[in-house]
């Protein structure tokens, strides 16, 4: 890969003396000049690395960063290591956080790590970490360092794997949202939730590692964010997908705590974003919990019965954002609830009144981990279809602020995990997503970690960073005309209405005619 973002040089020196007097590190630039130009070198690394420089025998590689405007030398190691080139990319998620460890030379993916985010003990929602932090400098330092420890952990677990320490590494890239970011450099996010809704900073450009508490001599670098909710997470997925450079409309969805939403195509971005709250990662259900080991990811009713399947095929232990999505597209298209997402008791043996309100036990105590009834509740129900309306909104507010149809949409990217694993017809059935061709959809993955590889394979990749920071046009739902009466149309199933999901209504019939013909 020619134009990575972090290049290891191999360098072979004349020997001073003789009346050659020129210093140690000016020897160094002056050879790198004519292919990299006016090379910059700080202190820091000035003084981790000069009084190893004689013991080189003048045979060194140094290892290079690209700023955007100029190159910038981290490391300098004994003989030939340019077959060694590594670095990180993460996605500071603000539930989990991913690591992967890359290898520049061959663009490989060497390993991936994971684990819930520290901070998720001050609060699953950033709102209370922000309120936590709020006037409070020790909280504020809490904060950080439980954001550090993620990454000190993941780079402990990737060096174990793989024998590669983090001193090998020279760059690291991060995708997260502007809060998250925020907390990683101890810097107090009020603002952001609070008036005048806007961060303290939008770019932290390239920094030491080591400024910031990292085990890393490299060079951090965060996808700046466009706002208070729009973070460098989105940007980053974004450049995975690439609809910034295509002709066609193309709609960039990722549905998690919070929803952000983009629609454009090479001529134009025009974004939107909200909290979306827990419900899509199971958090709204006393038995919800996040994709893992036991977690009911999958619901069919068929003939009545209901189905499921779980991750790794364990005892079934909850139920995750993917299962619940399936749970109410079958129970709406099986007759189990109404259009306004309320059980019809009588359907099914399953539907049962619990503490006061209906509930639908999708595992019984004999086949559950926990030897109790799993249940997914009516108010559970009403509550992800908070989120639902809310995400459904954002799309239709982007689309009302164009003057365009649903059906202008040429493609949809689907981001981050719960786009990843979500059934593409339940996520339509229940109106989550638009009602298009299904080849329509592309699921993306996890942008904002595709999005930091990007990055790091082509160093030009900045400069498009910088033209869609400054080209995207960030609409705030605040301002938003009419957002409370749109928010309560789709606060139905697909949505009040109908003519938005032919597709959805045709299954219905299709459903009613199916089971009159079995009586």
């Amino acid at each position: 890969m020619k134009n990575v973002i972090c290049k290891k040089i191999y360098l072979e020196l004349r020997t001073p003396g003789n009346g050659d007097f020129v210093a140690d590190i000016d020897r160094i630039l002056q050879a790198l000049k004519p292919e990299y130009g006016e090379v910059q070198i700080s202190i820091e690394t000035i003084k981790l690395s000069y009084k190893l420089l004689r013991d080189f025998d003048w045979k060194l590689t140094v290892t290079l960063v690209h700023k955007g405007f100029a190159w910038e030398i981290v490391n300098l190691e004994r003989g030939n290591t340019s077959d060694k080139n590594f670095a990180y990319a993460a996605d500071l998620g603000s539930t989990t956080v991913i690591m992967q460890l890359i290898d520049l030379n061959t663009g490989n993916i060497l390993c991936e790590e994971s684990r819930v985010n520290h901070q998720v003990r001050f609060g699953d929602d950033i709102l209370s970490r922000i309120f936590y932090v709020k006037d409070n400098d020790a909280h504020l330092r809490e904060l950080q360092q439980c954001t550090l420890l993620n990454f000190i952990e993941l780079m402990d677990k990737i060096q174990t794997a793989t024998g590669i320490s983090p001193d090998k590494c020279g760059i690291f890239i991060i995708g997260g949202n502007t809060t998250m970011i925020h907390f990683l450099l101890g810097i107090d996010p009020w603002f952001i939730f609070f008036t005048p809704y806007t961060p303290a900073f939008n770019r932290t450009g390239f920094f030491a590692g080591r400024e910031i508490g990292l085990p890393f001599n490299g060079l951090v670098y965060c996808f700046p964010s466009v706002a208070n909710y729009l973070g460098g997470d989105i940007i980053s997925g974004l450049l995975a997908s690439a609809m910034y450079a295509q002709s066609e409309l193309a709609l960039y969805m990722d549905i998690g705590t919070n929803g952000e939403m983009l629609l454009g195509n090479n001529e134009f971005l025009i974004s939107a974003a909200g909290a979306a709250g827990p419900a899509l990662e199971g958090g709204i259900s006393k038995q919800g919990m996040r994709a893992k080991a036991g977690a009911v990811d999958s619901v069919q009713i068929v003939q009545n019965q209901l189905k499921i399947t779980t991750i790794d095929n364990a005892k079934p232990v909850g139920i995750c954002g993917s299962g619940i999505v399936d749970l109410l597209a079958e129970m709406l298209l099986e007759g189990w609830i109404d259009y306004s997402g309320r059980f019809i008791p009588g359907r099914s043996e399953r539907i049962l009144m619990r503490d006061g309100e209906y509930v639908i036990v999708y595992a019984w105590e004999y086949e559950s981990a926990s030897n109790e009834d799993l249940v997914f509740s009516q108010t559970d129900i009403l509550r992800f279809m908070d989120t639902k309306a809310a995400a459904n909104t954002m799309v239709a507010f982007l689309l009302d602020a164009v003057g365009i149809t649903p059906d202008k949409i040429q493609r949809v990217y689907m981001a981050g995990a719960f786009g990843t694993y979500i059934n593409i017809e339940s996520g339509i059935t229940i109106g989550l997503y638009p009602d298009l061709p299904r080849e329509r959809f592309v699921q993306l993955g996890n942008g904002s970690i595709k999005g930091a590889c990007k990055l790091l394979e082509n160093a030009d990749q900045l400069l498009v960073v910088e033209d869609l920071i400054s080209n995207i046009v960030y609409l705030s739902l605040a301002e938003a005309p009419d957002f409370l009466n749109k928010m309560s149309a789709a606060n139905f199933l697909p949505h009040t209405d109908f003519s938005l999901y032919p597709t959805v209504i045709e299954k219905l019939k299709s459903r009613k005619n199916l089971e009159s013909s079995s009586r």
